[in-house]
């Protein structure tokens, strides 16, 4: 007889003999621990062996618990593997390909402010702090003030993501606003005290001539300022004011140039200006209003002490800094190994950089892809932690370790077709080749490729490293990602200057690709423990 809320093993009906006996004493002890038990169950429910024999067919009631045993054991690991299925649907396809949507679609926005520097120096031949017509000096002058911008902002860039964001996922702009005020006041002071102390420094021992170092000097604090403040804005979930002020700014260059004609330098000073301007009234404005209108000022709020601020968020600075010199450590070895002209240490080499601008296209491609999968995987992990009972723990980890591993398969396919679109994209240039001389120039050396190729390799190993980094601070890990950068780091410094000195200065590039094998290989050996225990780090993460 069937009762409501009965778990039946046989759907049908007619049941044999021993299917009526094996619910039978399933509905007496569920799940058996042995056939002993069903052996017992069997005795009290009055089978004996000559029962068996006759009845079931079996020498034995022990013969015939062994049956019983098996068919019981195979319902419940069935059972077992459909709850499991069920636990774990955590979205269909059609989901899916929403968050895609949405979220490769914000990854690209983040792209297209570097896109946009793209478009505006194929239109009016520069950007906001780029130049066709720019001679070697001051090129060089010019990426050391970039470079040098973004290594130094690079901690405190680290630092406003991990503070920002995390006080607004509490909607506390109050804090948020705060946080941010504290770290512009060491950001930059430090950006201007090492500004005046390289100035200092050449005066005293002249490696470049002083007005060269001033010009460089000016765009490493411009855009170092330009910086912190888009830091804030993608930080506070504001991407397309990035873009607009990035936009006004390339528009406010164009118009120094062609109507005020005030020259390249003060046209792209003031384009960075009001780009950095625009973006800090924004800031301004936004976060005074959400402080207002949720009306956080009624509430005493306090930072924490600079001791426990200093111990909470020293990993992401160092890792910023690392970061970004390991993004750059590969063009300092290169332009410094080639023939300088005295006395010169670094000077710009236009091949190499341009081979690494090619590679650039297609990681910040890839990059784009990132944004799904984190968000993909933060939808659906709270679901499944708040459906998975204690004894399900396996199989919550499992889950997601086939999850990781199908992320890490699908971001090769994207890396890979991102290179090879990235390359023939550019290729197809050549068609213009006739009509204007960069392109004919770009295309003339050989170097240009060799290090496009070499740069893509690295720069999609690289992709794979920023991947288990970006599932590591999500669990509020980022010692994980901190010792596998600082390990590439080293790496990529020590192959690159030997390659450059030894082989060629193009390859230096070889340093990159060693370094992002390395950053690759050691968060994956990180992120299979990670994910083999993701309960652990998930629980201790809050």
């Amino acid at each position: 007889m069937q009762t409501e809320g009965r778990d039946i093993i046989f759907e049908k009906e007619n049941l044999s003999v021993i299917e009526e006996l094996t619910q039978q004493v399933y509905d007496l002890i569920g799940n058996p621990l042995s056939v002993w038990a069903v052996a017992a169950t069997i005795e009290s429910l009055g089978v004996r062996d000559v029962d068996a024999n006759t009845d079931y067919g079996f020498k034995s009631v022990f013969d015939l618990a062994e049956e019983v045993y098996k068919k019981l054991k195979k319902h419940i690991k069935g059972k077992y593997e459909e709850e499991s299925e069920s636990e774990f649907k955590l979205g269909d396809v059609g989901e899916s390909f929403k968050l895609f949507f949405k979220h490769f679609g914000m990854g690209v926005l983040f792209t297209m402010p570097m896109i946009s520097q793209i478009v505006a120096i194929i239109i009016f031949e520069y950007a906001l702090w780029a130049w066709f017509r720019f001679n070697v000096a001051q090129a060089t002058m010019i990426a050391m003030g970039t470079i040098g911008a973004f290594i130094i902002t690079g901690g405190f860039i680290q630092v406003l993501g991990r503070l920002v964001s995390k006080y607004m996922g509490e909607t506390n702009y109050y804090l948020s606003w705060k946080a941010i005020k504290a770290v512009m006041y060491f950001a930059i002071p430090l950006v201007l005290g090492i500004a005046a102390l390289v100035f200092i420094v050449n005066v005293i021992l002249p490696f470049y001539p002083q007005r060269m170092v001033t010009i460089g000097l000016t765009y490493f604090i411009l855009i170092s300022s330009m910086m912190l403040s888009a830091a804030v804005l993608y930080a506070s979930q504001q991407k397309l004011i990035i873009l607009g002020s990035i936009l006004v700014g390339t528009l406010a260059v164009a118009f120094g140039m062609e109507v005020l004609d005030w020259g390249i330098y003060l046209s792209q000073w003031l384009g960075i200006g009001i780009t950095t301007g625009s973006q800090i009234i924004y800031i301004i404005i936004y976060y005074q209003y959400k402080i207002r209108s949720n009306r956080q000022r009624l509430f005493k709020q306090s930072l924490p002490n600079l001791e426990v601020s200093y111990y909470n968020t020293y990993r992401y600075f160092l890792y910023g800094f690392g970061y970004f010199t390991f993004l750059f450590v590969d063009r300092i070895l290169a332009w410094s190994a080639g023939p300088p002209p005295p006395p010169y240490i670094i000077w710009f080499n236009t091949p190499y950089e341009l081979g690494m601008d090619w590679a650039l296209l297609s990681f910040i491609f890839t990059i784009a892809l990132l944004e799904f999968i984190i968000h993909l995987f933060s939808h659906r992990i709270i679901p499944a932690q708040k459906k998975t009972e204690i004894d399900k723990l396996k199989r919550f980890n499992l889950y997601f370790s086939s999850f990781y591993s199908l992320q890490l398969v699908l971001l090769f396919f994207v890396g890979i077709l991102s290179i090879v679109l990235t390359y023939y994209g550019v290729e197809a240039l050549r068609v213009f080749e006739d009509d204007y001389p960069e392109i004919r120039d770009f295309f003339a050396n050989p170097i240009t490729f060799k290090v496009f190729w070499m740069g893509s390799i690295g720069y999609l190993f690289l992709v794979f490293g920023l991947l288990n980094s970006l599932f590591f601070f999500t669990m509020n890990r980022p010692e994980f990602v901190l010792y596998s950068m600082l390990a590439a780091l080293a790496v990529n410094a020590l192959t690159g200057y030997i390659c450059s000195r030894v082989i060629g200065f193009e390859y230096a590039v070889v340093g990159l690709i060693a370094g992002s094998i390395t950053f690759a290989a050691v968060t994956g050996l990180i992120g299979k423990r990670f994910f083999k225990h993701l309960d652990y780090f998930y629980y201790s993460a809050y």
